[in-house]
């Protein structure tokens, strides 16, 4: 299995156990929109950041709490994606999965 294989694995089963873990559809949109991203092909590290800076805004919007392995998720998802494209928002709100 090449890196970039292993990293899309790595960083769908982040955002599975993301997705799995909550209930709020907030919270599971981007997700599963990211899932399916991820599936056509799209690079990993752009959607890990957009992924993750999506989860993180409607996080502290909406003023949700994670439990401390929701919070262990997030930062590996984070930590996976493009530094450039994580700060590349000065609101950190990359909602838009669509982006180019």
């Amino acid at each position: 299995m090449t890196e970039t294989n292993t990293r899309n694995t790595q960083v769908k089963t982040l955002i599975k156990q993301l997705y799995n873990s909550t209930d709020d559809t907030r919270l599971q949109k981007p997700l599963l929109k990211a899932y399916q991203r991820l599936e056509a092909g799209t690079d990993v590290s752009d959607l890990a950041a957009h992924a993750a800076s999506a989860v993180n805004y409607i996080r502290n919007i909406n003023e949700l709490s994670f439990s401390p392995q929701q919070e262990t998720w997030w930062r590996e998802l984070r930590d996976s994606g493009s530094a450039t494209i994580l700060h590349h928002d000065p609101k950190d709100n990359l909602l838009d999965l669509d982006e180019k």
